[in-house]
């Protein structure tokens, strides 16, 4: 009998001893380049190699948006302040106001976009070198937690900071290693099925508009030089502009409802809903 007894707490220490010893491993892997090899076979390259591709992409567009804005934008400002100490008795400033405006915001939206897709390449390369040393952390002090509650199960203080630690770390590390990839992954996925046509659309209304107001083709010049009196110029740009102010503004709020779902409500939605689900399993895994 008394050795039957003893075989459970002999089987015990030796899973314990076991559990130790792999989470032991696990850390020191990630101290080396062979966790490489566990994130090929993973897929997370695979993730990073196309999230680094998308936001290349996504931020060169921006660019291109940008410069495009900014040649409306010159041109309308010309235009609307061509009324003051002029005296041409028309108030082509007026009809353009609207589509300035609109234009103006749009063309700060993109430049907070282009700002934000850069910020997220530079925050997703600092989270692929911070993790493998991240995980590395977490496993250890995983393995120094089953070490405290085998050798001190009665210390419930030093057992409650070890809990509370290792959890922070898992779901930091974690947080580090997939769930911002996965997110930003999630994102471009999202955006190319949602908020793709409206960007297409709204860069070619503005696309078309920079081409006939400043671009000279060799078939035919621009409005903007097409005449060589500066009055008759003037009130033709402003004819032009008056007909395209509705799909400026139209263009302009698809811009922006664009650029705020791509740079923040997809990538911080899924990264929450991630992070929430997360939580959760760390909170069942380690209670």
């Amino acid at each position: 009998m008394a050795v039957l007894r003893s075989k459970p707490k002999k089987y015990s220490w030796i899973g314990k001893i076991l559990l130790v010893l792999l989470l032991a491993t696990a850390a020191a892997l990630f101290t080396t380049q062979h966790h490489e090899l566990a994130l090929q076979y993973s897929g997370l390259q695979q993730v990073s190699q196309h999230n680094q591709e998308y936001l290349q992409s996504a931020f060169e567009r921006s660019l291109k948006t940008f410069a495009v804005l900014s040649t409306i934008k010159v041109g309308l400002s010309i235009v609307e302040g061509s009324t003051i100490g002029v005296g041409f008795g028309l108030q082509v400033g007026d009809v353009v106001q609207a589509a300035y405006d609109y234009v103006d915001i749009a063309w700060k939206t993109v430049l907070a976009g282009g700002i934000i897709l850069l910020a997220l390449q530079y925050l997703l390369a600092m989270a692929e070198a911070a993790a493998p040393w991240l995980l590395s952390i977490t496993f250890a002090l995983l393995s120094l937690t089953v070490i405290c509650r085998w050798l001190a199960p009665h210390n419930a203080a030093l057992g409650r900071i070890m809990h509370a630690v290792s959890a922070f770390m898992v779901v930091l590390s974690i947080s580090m290693a997939l769930i911002l990839p996965l997110s930003v992954t999630g994102a471009s996925m999202l955006s190319s099925h949602i908020t793709a046509p409206s960007l297409n659309s709204a860069q070619g209304v503005f696309d078309t508009i920079e081409q006939d107001l400043f671009r000279d083709s060799a078939e035919e010049k621009s409005i903007w030089s097409r005449w060589n009196d500066t009055r008759e110029r003037l009130n033709k740009v402003s004819v032009y502009l008056e007909q395209k102010t509705g799909e400026l503004v139209t263009s302009g709020m698809m811009l922006m409802a664009a650029y705020l779902f791509d740079c923040i409500v997809f990538p911080l939605l899924l990264f929450f809903l991630l992070l929430w689900f997360t939580r959760a399993v760390t909170r069942a895994f380690l209670p």
